[in-house]
């Protein structure tokens, strides 16, 4: 994959689109709605192919101008037989910035609203796949920058309909290579179809290779033809039907997250806790810390965060605004600067900047004179300053995401045992009462999700970590968070520093000697602050991280139990994955495209470690 991505440059040729890159231009000068609907929906069947459907998947190669995105979510909008649910998987390796699409799309004012809402969620440019929610959910983008043969074998789903749109094979040669055609042939369900403007050879030929039978059509405007081709039938192998009521256990992030994206999905959700009410383990802290990770080599815990990070700002600026009809979201974008602890971690970080050149407003470096601005405090550290990271109230996420008709919350409630059954699983309790009956059980517990599935090797560690509140107006400066191992962020009420990383020790019980240490913490990251207050009236909170040796999580389905999943290991960076992962679990149990890359989601496969 990609380290760096590099935006596409907007000019114009005869007034339309062009790419000096490619010297090719990015739709047909005869129209570019009319080729929109010519080649690539009637190409495709659409919107006939769709009808009835439950949900329908399209995937581009070439996201360009998004226009016959664009195109298609208006032909779903206005089916009456549309499907409930329509994916859009769109590959790009050199996407326009935000600025530069909105000046092509004011072209299309009839696309006026659609637009609006793309470029109010389009994504900060980074490598990989973004998941982008629009039209209440019912419209699902995947945006995968990168190089179509880098992002392609990444890809999990079955999709219904290509648009085969890069730049014309004379122009973008390294496309239309004989690895594109096999990955349309792997994903393709059966009776699929493809449809492209160009007619040339290579192209017929690759998708002839592929499976795909291939016809010519009229052409658009000047084009003389243009070409379809339909995926030869496979026999299809029957599959268990999806789940219509799941269980979860747990109601931290985790849980709450992954149960939201099952109603989403038009799931039944129990959700079982055992405390009095949902986040009150590890979720309970007052604040918790939102921010990306950056890595010279870009490894699975920078990619997935990234990825996860991304998408909170998306997601949760939607819970927002649902929130002014129900529970909202308290978060701050303030922004979070990462100081270096010494010269050696400086070097690190400054070189993981210079070696993947993110945009400046994702994360950029700043010098010690720039970093005390931006601190408000005189300090002797460069560092990292993520502009759009910040601060959230763990609860009131799980309280946001619960806020659900399809989902039941049963608190006061321990599931202590779970037994298979024909029709899918029993919950039971202490006394061996059922629970929750429920097609789908997905384990959100932390480190007790070994208790229900006790024949799984899960190397699931306890680490206790306390956080210290400061007396409420101390550190009256302090606008953002700062962070250096360990942080102290402004919160909404109290500044909080944290927090503790003890190993072996399963106490909850707030301790004098904790507070000490973050304490210490706190004159590390800024100093002469802890001798503002009284370092007597601080209290502390203590929880359980369950944390795993690799430093990643566990998603996905347990082996030898169909219909059982898991959620858990989700450390220290839980507000930050659990909204994605709750969104790829959900994916995965209802069959639909995945968010993430497949070595991403083999990478916290719940059986990584059985196979290592």
């Amino acid at each position: 994959m990609l380290k760096t991505i590099f935006p596409a440059q907007l000019e114009f040729r005869d007034g339309v689109p062009y790419s000096a890159a490619y010297g090719d231009i990015y739709h047909s000068a005869d129209g570019a709605m009319g080729q929109a609907h010519h080649v690539f929906l009637q190409g495709c069947g659409l919107p006939a192919a769709w009808a009835g459907r439950a949900g329908f998947v399209v995937l581009e190669t070439g996201f360009g101008t998004g226009l016959n995105f664009m195109t298609t979510w208006a032909a779903w909008q206005a089916d009456p037989a549309r499907p409930a649910r329509l994916h859009f998987l769109s590959v790009e390796k050199h996407p326009f910035q935000a600025a530069d699409l909105a000046r092509l799309h004011a072209q299309w004012p009839e696309f006026a609203a659609l637009s609006s809402e793309l470029l109010a969620n389009w994504p900060t440019l980074t490598p990989g796949f973004h998941r982008i929610a629009l039209d209440g959910g019912r419209v699902q983008l995947t945006l995968m920058l990168g190089d179509v043969h880098d992002c392609m074998p990444q890809v999990q789903a079955g999709v219904d309909a290509f648009y085969l749109d890069g730049f014309a094979p004379d122009s973008n040669a390294d496309m239309w290579q004989p690895g594109l055609f096999r990955e349309l042939a792997r994903l393709a369900r059966s009776g699929a179809v493809a449809a492209t403007y160009t007619v040339a050879a290579p192209v017929r030929e690759g998708l002839q290779r592929a499976g795909f039978v291939c016809e010519k059509r009229a052409g658009y405007g000047r084009k003389r033809h243009c070409l379809t081709a339909r995926f030869e039938a496979r026999t299809r192998l029957p599959e268990p039907a999806l789940p219509r009521h799941v269980a979860v256990i747990g109601a931290g992030v985790a849980g709450s997250a992954v149960a939201h994206a099952l109603a989403q999905r038009e799931v039944a959700v129990s959700v079982i806790e055992r405390a009095g009410a949902p986040a009150q383990a590890a979720s309970g802290n007052p604040v918790a810390v939102f921010r990306p990770l950056i890595s010279r080599d870009d490894n699975f815990a920078t990619r997935l965060t990234r990825a996860a990070f991304l998408h909170d700002l998306r997601a949760w600026a939607a819970l927002t605004l649902a929130g002014i009809k129900g529970e909202a979201v308290e978060w701050s974008r303030c922004g979070v600067l990462h100081l270096a602890r010494d010269s050696d971690a400086a070097t690190k970080q400054w070189q993981a900047l210079a070696d993947t050149a993110p945009p400046a407003d994702f994360a950029r470096w700043v010098e010690v004179g720039e970093a005390s601005e931006l601190a408000n405090w005189p300090l002797a550290s460069p560092g990292v300053f993520y502009s759009t990271a910040g601060w959230v109230v763990p609860s009131s996420l799980c309280r946001a995401w619960l806020d659900h008709p399809a989902i039941r919350l049963h608190s006061g409630c321990t599931a202590t045992r779970l037994q298979a059954t024909a029709a899918g699983w029993h919950v039971l309790d202490r006394m061996g009462s059922v629970l929750i009956e429920a097609d789908a059980v997905v384990l959100a517990n932390a480190r007790d999700a070994l208790q229900l599935a006790p024949d799984q090797a899960w190397p699931l560690h306890t680490v206790r970590g306390q956080v210290t509140q400061l007396p409420a107006g101390s550190l009256p400066q302090l606008r953002r968070v700062i962070s250096r191992e360990g942080y102290v962020a402004p919160g909404p009420f109290q500044p909080l520093v944290g927090a503790t990383y003890e190993h072996d020790d399963e106490d909850t019980a707030p301790r004098r000697e904790s507070d000490v240490v973050n304490l210490a913490r706190l004159e590390a990251i800024l100093p002469g602050a802890a001798r503002s207050f009284d370092a007597v009236a601080v209290s502390g909170r203590a929880s359980l991280r369950a944390t795993l040796p690799d430093r990643l999580p566990i998603v996905g389905s347990v082996g030898r139990h169909p219909g059982l999943y898991v959620a858990a290991g989700y450390a220290s960076r839980g507000v930050v994955w659990a909204g994605l992962l709750g969104e790829a679990l959900a994916d995965r149990m209802t069959r639909q495209p995945l968010p993430l890359e497949a070595d991403l989601m083999r990478a916290i496969a719940p059986d990584r470690f059985l196979r290592r």
